[in-house]
Order: C-alpha cells, then sequence, then structure tokens
C-alpha cells in the first residue's frame, strides 16, 4: 500500500495516502457499519487544511526535526553548529550546500535529495 506518514514530536500526525488507495480500502471492508463511520469521515476533514498544509509545504530541515521530537538546540548539538545556524537553515526558501546536506541525509537517516 503507498502511503506517507506525517509526524510531529515523534508521533504520527497524518496519514496520506491517494484516493484510489482509499476507495480500495473501502472496497475492501466486509461490515458496511464499520463502513459507515469511515464514510462519514470522507466528508468532513479530521485536521485543520490550513495546518495540514502548512505542515507538508514546511522547510524539509525543520519538518525532519519536528517529526523526530527534537528542539533547534538538540539538532545543533547532533550537528556541532550553533542553534542561530539551525534557524537560519530553518527558514522558507533555504539553499543548502551539497555537504550539508549529506550531513542532514545522515543525521535523519534519509536521503541527501530531500534537502533539495
Amino acid at each position: 500500500m503507498e502511503y506517507q506518514t506525517i509526524m510531529e514530536n515523534g508521533k504520527i500526525k497524518f496519514v496520506v495516502l491517494p484516493i484510489d488507495e482509499f476507495n480500495r480500502l473501502l472496497e475492501k471492508l466486509e461490515d458496511d457499519t464499520d463502513c459507515d463511520a469511515i464514510r462519514s469521515v470522507e466528508m468532513e476533514p479530521l485536521y485543520d487544511r490550513e495546518e495540514a498544509e502548512d505542515y507538508i509545504f514546511m522547510n524539509p530541515v525543520k519538518r525532519e526535526r519536528l517529526e523526530r521530537g527534537w528542539t533547534q538546540a538538540e539538532l545543533a548539538r547532533r550537528m556541532n553548529v550553533k542553534q542561530s545556524t539551525i534557524a537560519k537553515w530553518e527558514r522558507q526558501n533555504a539553499v543548502y550546500r551539497k555537504a550539508t546536506r549529506k550531513k542532514f541525509a545522515a543525521i535523519f537517516g534519509i536521503e541527501e535529495y530531500s534537502f533539495m
């Protein structure tokens, strides 16, 4: 199943999946009473749309940091930089040098291209 989890403070906050996948899941459920609650949710979101969009389109360094529940100071300690440097890197539209992207990838355990 194709899906994405979005975390905050180390806990899953949202699960995003393609609508076709969601519809397939609905079709697989055997008991219609189970489906009623899910179908009713289709009409009203479980989250504030603006909050979800802000989180999804957030600066990638900030999102990765928040997903792990780290403060800027904690990430700064792990990267051996000042907290003010982390704040600068978390600005919208920040651009990172290749060496910095490699450090992020190693610390967060993800691919370097996530920070391009």
